[in-house]
């Protein structure tokens, strides 16, 4: 499972670090780009409660294949929308490629929290999602090297160029990155189908929620996923907020932002051995809320103290996705899979937030923040407070997820 987080965390910063090249590629302005970020969260909107669906008919392990294969699919359609510069063919890539994804992060988070006790559910899912950035992290750097493998130049004379000429030059081996990650897919996928994975099934499990409403109990009765789910909204956005920030102001820091989330995620699944998940995710929020709120009233004079304070947000962001996710799937039994849908169907805010944050942006980029602190708090709250629910104490322990 941490190969799997892996290479679909380099997968998926691919994208983001060819961004400028598809610009060129494809002649965009900025709101024809501004397509590429919709397109890619909004699937998340789309696919997430089928995807769930699926897994429940076909299990876990065919359900994580089937995801990656369109995924890789995905990959191969982006190598003919590159090479013969159709842009809807390659909104349509980065559509199949983003559903494979969704379908990996329904079943594959839920998978790890199920795979063992549910008191370090999040510390493995933390342990396994710093495998995720761990990819996003070395996707560019080997990309850089095979770029610098076909382009008869040397990478430190194309690190010295201007970025249009850099973009310039690179656009036109990209391609063949796509092929070379396209087989590295496939041989990944016959890897997959050989391993065994133990099937997992939850559909005979009682709640633990002690739910008081007398209709047909439905996945949304339970607080600590309906407020769970808003709680991903929040931290998703606010996480691609802060990172279009650095982008727009520090560029040279971005990297470190996400660098800092995969040391916090190797450090934090240790952490989370010894202290309880709420309280973990509850302090990581208030810290972020913190550091934004001292950065917005960091004096102009000592501008470049307030980039280097957001970019440290990253540390805290690290384990927020898994605790978050945890928590809200915790107790929901026979509702697990409809509740991990639901979680990551809410992952949109990375596309919602972030263009309202931009968007208050040109009036008062602090001003804007204040959305980031927000959400902050909220996630704060929704750790100390709005994930406790009432436990139920009429079930038997072959009732009970262990």
């Amino acid at each position: 499972m941490a190969v799997l987080f892996f290479m679909w965390g380099l997968l998926t910063n691919l994208n983001l670090f060819l961004y400028h090249h598809f610009k060129f590629i494809f002649e965009l302005n900025y709101s024809v780009a501004t397509f590429i970020n919709l397109t890619f969260f909004c699937t998340y909107l789309v696919v997430s409660l089928q995807a769930g669906r699926m897994i429940k008919k076909i299990g876990y392990k065919k359900g994580i294949l089937v995801g990656w294969l369109l995924a890789c699919a995905g990959c191969f359609l982006f190598l003919l929308a590159v090479s013969y510069k159709l842009y809807y063919v390659f909104l349509g890539a980065l559509f199949c490629m983003a559903a494979g994804i969704t379908i990996l992060q329904v079943g594959a988070n839920l998978y790890v929290v199920l795979l063992g006790g549910v008191e370090k559910a999040a510390s493995r899912l933390v342990f396994v999602q710093a495998f995720n950035s761990l990819g996003a992290v070395v996707g560019p750097i080997i990309s850089m090297a095979l770029l610098g493998h076909y382009i008869d130049l040397p990478i430190e004379y194309l690190e010295t160029l201007p970025l249009v000429d850099k973009v310039l030059i690179e656009a036109a081996y990209i391609n063949y990155l796509y092929l070379f990650f396209g087989i590295l897919m496939v041989l990944f996928a016959i890897f997959l189908m050989l391993t065994y994975l133990p099937e997992l099934n939850t559909q005979n499990l009682e709640p633990l929620n002690k739910v008081t409403s007398k209709r047909r109990r439905h996945v949304l009765h339970f607080s600590q996923l309906r407020l769970g789910a808003f709680a991903i909204f929040a931290y998703v956005g606010a996480e691609v907020s802060l990172a279009n920030y650095l982008e727009d102001f520090a560029p040279l820091m971005v990297s470190t932002y996400w660098e800092l989330a995969m040391v916090g995620r190797f450090v934090g699944a240790l952490l989370l051995l010894y202290v309880p998940t709420n309280k973990a995710l509850g302090v990581a929020g208030a810290i972020s809320t913190a550091l934004i709120c001292v950065a917005i009233l960091m004096p102009k004079e000592h501008i470049e103290m307030n980039y280097y304070l957001i970019m440290s947000v990253g540390l805290f962001n690290s384990i927020m996705f898994p605790s978050i996710f945890t928590l809200g799937v915790n107790g929901l039994g026979k509702f697990s899979l409809d509740g991990s849908a639901v979680l990551i169907m809410f992952i949109v805010g990375g596309a919602v937030l972030p263009f309202n944050v931009r968007n208050f942006a040109y009036a008062n980029y602090d001003f804007a923040l204040l959305i980031v602190i927000i959400c902050y708090l909220y996630i704060s709250v929704y750790g100390f407070k709005l994930s406790r629910y009432v436990k139920r104490k009429d079930l038997r322990d072959d009732e009970m997820l262990a």
